[in-house]
């Protein structure tokens, strides 16, 4: 029988989306004739649904991140038949910088979002501690906290901090350090807190920052950051203009588009969004003017005219990395089903459980650490597969695929579970409430509607 010819994927980025492609074709799993390469800066990538968590200190940076150096246990071969590369530079021996062409079939890029405007608003950069990317921003506030610590103890500190952004989860990591010392304030160019959500969320998130005396500044744009102020001025009117003193900002603007994708578009045309930068995809993650690339997560937009590219979120990246997984092995043959590529169909929406520091039901925190540790659990290089334990099929299952559900409760039942606040809800129940309301509209709408008729009812008991 003759040997088939070597593949050769290439995985640049190691994203939500990633991870599980590099789980799914580990050397113990996937086929002798397919090499894949992962090209990183970093040998660990944080799961960016547990930072806000680890800001707070409920976990530590280990905890967060996924080990992508013992989970890739790939080669590199420097073979150049069809002449398609991708140039990399790496460290020599000596220090220095060598660029090496390392050649693929395929080639996915998963490289995540850089922090809109950081590097375009004057004094951003210099001053302010981005939330990109998420390994750096915990270990600079970890780093800032020390530095305040020690001027605590030798009296130096006597002024308030104003935090921009991650509020809650800044006030429940530093509250019991500073206390009275600690001002925060949230600084947004919208017209108030989550304007795409319902009044109820609103006016739920507004009390939280209200109780934790969070001052919130809406419809400012910021002109610059000196070393003491922010500069800003008003959406609504121009000649409004004022500075925000400060001694700590952290700039989460929202997402904005690596520097690499603007690169491969001058570089070798690879088609992007005229404006933002976002590769674009169709639904099977494939690049719309090279078929051999695909990409996904923040870093990728896909147009499809029935509907709507997703939000930048990671629960998309995460929902994305099965299919990621098929199409990649299709597409360069090594797949034992047919050839054709999988669509990816996003979903309207997804379940949001906020981190919100001190504030949280007990119940509901307890089923976003259940998700979030199962999720992560996926990737403990102690779980892989040993290579006499080799399987006839990639691992393309949802991380929650496993777990079965019993039958939807009664829509009244539901809508009295997740009210509930006390200690001794059955947050596997919840989560089987949530996800019943997720699969079905009318069940949804109907709990939502028995919810807010409660609640209703409450307030107007209350008065």
């Amino acid at each position: 029988m003759m040997t088939p010819p070597t593949k050769k994927i290439v995985l640049i980025g190691g994203g939500h989306a990633h991870v599980q492609v590099i789980k799914a074709l580990n050397v113990n799993t996937r086929p002798s004739n397919v090499e894949v390469t992962l090209i990183d800066l970093q040998s660990a990538a944080s799961y960016s649904g547990m930072v806000p968590g680890c800001v707070s200190k409920l976990y530590t940076l280990p905890q967060v991140q996924i080990q992508i150096g013992p989970l890739a246990d790939c080669g590199m071969s420097l073979e150049d038949e069809e002449k398609k590369t991708v140039q990399v530079e790496v460290s020599d021996e000596n220090g220095g910088v060598i660029t090496k062409e390392v050649p693929f079939d395929a080639v996915s890029v998963d490289i995540g979002s850089t922090t809109r405007d950081f590097n375009r608003i004057p004094g951003a950069s210099q001053y302010c501690i981005s939330t990109r990317p998420i390994s750096d921003l915990v270990v600079r506030i970890e780093k800032e906290e020390q530095l305040l610590k020690d001027r605590l103890k030798d009296g130096t500190f006597k002024a308030a901090i104003s935090l921009w952004l991650l509020s809650l989860a800044i006030r429940a990591r530093f509250n019991e350090m500073l206390d009275s010392n600690l001002s925060i304030t949230l600084i947004d160019s919208s017209d108030g807190l989550l304007v795409n959500e319902t009044p109820a969320n609103r006016k739920a998130l507004e009390s939280v920052m209200a109780k934790y005396n969070i001052d919130t500044r809406f419809s400012l744009l910021v002109d610059e950051v000196t070393s003491s102020h922010v500069h800003v001025h008003s959406s609504k009117d121009q000649s409004s203009r004022e500075k925000i003193p400060y001694s700590h900002i952290i700039w989460a603007t929202g997402a904005e588009a690596h520097d690499l994708s603007w690169s491969l578009n001058k570089q070798c045309g690879l088609e992007v969004s005229d404006t933002r930068g976002w590769i674009q995809v169709n639904s099977y993650l494939q690049s719309l003017s090279h078929p051999y690339i695909f990409a996904a997560g923040d870093c990728c937009e896909i147009v499809n005219d029935n509907k709507k590219s997703p939000p930048k979120a990671g629960v998309y990246a995460v929902r994305s990395g099965p299919i990621l997984i098929e199409n990649l092995t299709r597409f360069v043959g090594a797949s034992k089903c047919a050839q054709e590529l999988v669509p990816y169909n996003p979903q309207d929406d997804f379940l949001k459980l906020s981190c919100v520091g001190m504030e949280l039901r007990w119940w509901v925190w307890k089923l976003k650490d259940f998700i979030d540790v199962m999720f992560m659990d996926l990737f403990d290089v102690n779980k892989l597969p040993k290579l006499d334990e080799k399987k006839d099929e990639y691992d393309t299952a949802q991380y929650d695929a496993s777990i079965e559900r019993p039958p939807p409760l009664a829509a009244d039942d539901a809508a009295k579970l997740l009210l509930r606040t006390d200690d001794d809800v059955d947050f596997y129940r919840a989560w089987d409430v949530l996800r019943d309301m997720m699969a079905d509209d009318k069940y949804k709408n109907e709990v939502l509607d028995i919810a807010r008729l409660s609640v209703d009812k409450q307030l107007s008991e209350i008065i």
